[in-house]
């Protein structure tokens, strides 16, 4: 992940994630701190918080992933729950970013 990016992303809840998954979630959100810092009037920060719901063993559990933007002083959120850890977090990015497009 760039390091310029990595100031304005904060990430919690993710502390039993692996190493792979957490480096492509890293990935994923620079990915879309670019994009924000060109749609967004005055980007400010990226906040993606994760819970696991419904946890059954064996990988049976759910990922509750809650996305922030900070833009000017104004919070554009979103969630999504999904199996797929990675996919829950990009579809709420997305959410967000088409929120933020609307706007």
């Amino acid at each position: 992940m760039a390091s310029d990016f990595s100031e304005k992303i904060e990430l919690s809840g993710f502390k039993d994630v692996d190493e792979p998954a957490m480096s492509d979630l890293k990935r994923i959100a620079a990915s879309y701190v670019k994009r924000f810092g060109e749609i967004c009037e005055e980007f400010e920060k990226l906040f993606v918080k994760m819970k696991k719901v419904h946890a059954q063993p064996p990988h049976s559990e759910k990922y509750e992933v809650h996305v922030s933007v900070l833009d000017k002083g104004k919070l554009f959120t979103s969630a999504v729950t999904d199996k797929n850890l990675l996919g829950a977090a990009d579809a709420a990015l997305q959410k967000v970013e088409h929120e933020i497009g609307e706007k």
